[in-house]
């Protein structure tokens, strides 16, 4: 299968959509024959519910009534995998290419939301982000996962004590009911402005997997 008529881009937490410009201008020049848009929602104010809420009413603004794919950097994707859980979108989901989002949870999320400062900054969502519950089998949706780290141990930061971006552990940007996984030695803030992760994203949009 080729790639959806329709892709929707949808940053990280505390982020905007202009995080995703420059990938969807990459992904206009990959995909030609795909309308990309970017996703904006107010993350440090919504949670997982509202967001995904607000993704599917979204989704019924884009013309056209073909598949809807997805592009999500680090909360996008879990976003936009709950869509896919909760339903109700009027338009088939194909495919969801996922940049570091913590599928099983962030530990650092975790860390972060015991304290005050911490979830005045981000919101409600940050509690949820560090005790994600989504099933590991998806819906609709093909999957592929876009982890960063560097193969070791230590990974990006090494007090972690696990292989990690810098901010998501390697080991949570993987779901064992997606279709592929690749590795990339990217910080995670830097996923959506990667030119590897762009072409690696156009891949799997078109091709179900990462290798042409």
């Amino acid at each position: 299968m080729t790639a959806a008529s329709t892709i929707v881009l949808l940053h990280g937490l505390a982020r905007s959509q202009h995080d995703m410009r420059l990938l969807a201008h990459r992904l206009r020049k990959l995909l030609p024959q795909s309308h990309v848009h970017c996703f904006d929602y107010p993350s440090r104010k919504l949670t997982l519910e509202a967001a995904t809420c607000s993704l599917r009413e979204y989704t019924k603004t884009l013309a056209g009534d073909g598949a809807v794919s997805f592009v999500g950097h680090s909360l996008g994707g879990i976003v936009a995998r709950n869509l896919d859980l909760i339903g109700g979108c009027e338009r088939p989901l194909h495919r969801l290419v996922t940049l570091g989002s913590p599928h099983n949870g962030a530990a650092i999320a975790r860390f972060l939301s015991r304290y005050r400062g911490p979830q005045a900054v981000f919101g409600p969502i940050l509690s949820e982000l560090g005790s994600l519950n989504l099933p590991e089998q998806p819906r609709e949706l093909e999957i592929g996962c876009l982890i960063g780290g560097t193969n070791t141990r230590f990974g990006f930061l090494p007090l972690f004590g696990a292989d990690n971006d810098g901010t998501v552990l390697a080991h949570e940007a993987a779901l064992p009911g997606a279709t592929a996984h690749k590795v990339l030695p990217i910080l995670h803030a830097l996923f959506p402005f990667s030119t590897r992760a762009a072409t690696l994203t156009a891949t799997f949009l078109s091709h179900g997997n990462f290798q042409k």
